[in-house]
């Protein structure tokens, strides 16, 4: 068969997110961020000079298996939580914070953690292991995540929950590992996450943030996180797929904080959600090649935005009724 032929029938049997993800791939990085540098050189001990075929090494047996734009770009190396507004006076002081006597301790949760890189930073700052958990729904991110951070002795391997499924509406553990974290996480943070779904499977990913949050706390407890967003809420078509693969939607700050008033006012939860407040705020993302910094993130102004995809950075309190 000829080379062009073979072509077409590789690619005709090969997975939409995957023809998709060939076009958005690097071979090495061109810098490792200032921050996921230090991070691997304090917490993990790998030297500055390693770190390039180490995290190339760790990334190409990823890709392999998810040929996901994330991995391909070497997305996965900034630190989106330890940028959020939110993370020094929300997010790190909360759970630095000794527990009270009698009271339960705060517990965090990152949704699709990928390889676990978030949760590594916030043990770094110090934050007890025990009070950490991770979730993703491919095994292999959680196994590799420990061999990125060299870390089998620092974290529980038990604390990273897999299949962890935000959209699963069940409660068997064997399907949603998650369950076993119902009505207990303090802090739920879900990242590059919305932004891969349409908008009916994102009122289902906010109803299973509500069940996993605390409800006994008498205050508000925190969602936050960050994705691709919208000047203009509306459908986005991926040009491969599925009709649901290529359904995505996209908010802008209304629409965003209208998704989670709406599932709030839905019977299961509106006698329970007592207060909700929704902050959001578009930025632009620009990648400095500089070694020694980070990604640029600046607030966008909509004024002059067009058609560019601003990077839409988000919290969500929400206060649930007090118990009898």
């Amino acid at each position: 068969m000829p080379s062009q032929q073979v072509a077409q029938v590789m690619e005709d049997r090969t997975p939409a997110f995957e023809i998709e993800a060939r076009q958005r791939y690097h071979e090495k990085p061109q810098n490792v961020p200032k921050a996921m540098s230090n991070l691997l050189s304090s917490y993990s001990g790998v030297p500055k000079h390693e770190q390039v075929s180490h995290i190339t090494r760790v990334r190409d047996e990823a890709y392999a298996q998810f040929p996901y734009p994330c991995m391909g770009t070497f997305r996965f190396l900034d630190l989106d939580l330890a940028r959020h507004r939110a993370y020094k006076e929300h997010v790190l002081n909360t759970l630095l914070q000794p527990a009270s006597p009698g009271e339960p301790e705060p517990l965090f949760l990152d949704c699709g953690c990928c390889l676990g890189q978030e949760v590594r930073k916030l043990a770094a700052d110090g934050v007890p292991p025990h009070r950490l958990w991770a979730s993703d729904i491919e095994p292999k991110f959680i196994q590799l995540g420990f061999e990125l951070f060299r870390d089998e002795d620092k974290l529980p391997r038990d604390h990273f929950l897999c299949p962890g499924n935000v959209l699963a509406d069940t409660e068997d553990p064997s399907e949603d590992q998650l369950t076993i974290l119902n009505d207990k996480v303090s802090i739920l943070s879900i990242s590059a996450v919305f932004h891969l779904f349409g908008l009916d499977d994102h009122k289902r990913i906010v109803n299973r943030c509500l069940r996993l949050l605390r409800k006994d706390t008498n205050a508000p407890v925190l969602v936050l996180g960050a994705h691709a967003g919208s000047l203009k809420a509306e459908n986005h078509q991926r040009g491969v797929g599925t009709e649901r693969e290529r359904s995505l939607f996209l908010h802008n700050e209304e629409s965003w904080e209208a998704l989670w008033r709406e599932v709030c006012d839905q019977p299961q939860w509106k006698d329970k959600v007592v207060a909700l407040e929704v902050k959001a705020k578009m930025f632009r993302r620009v990648r400095n090649e500089d070694p020694d910094a980070d990604e640029i993130v600046t607030l966008c102004d909509l004024n002059t935005m067009s058609e560019a995809r601003p990077w839409k950075m988000w919290e969500v309190w929400v206060t649930f009724k007090p118990a009898p």
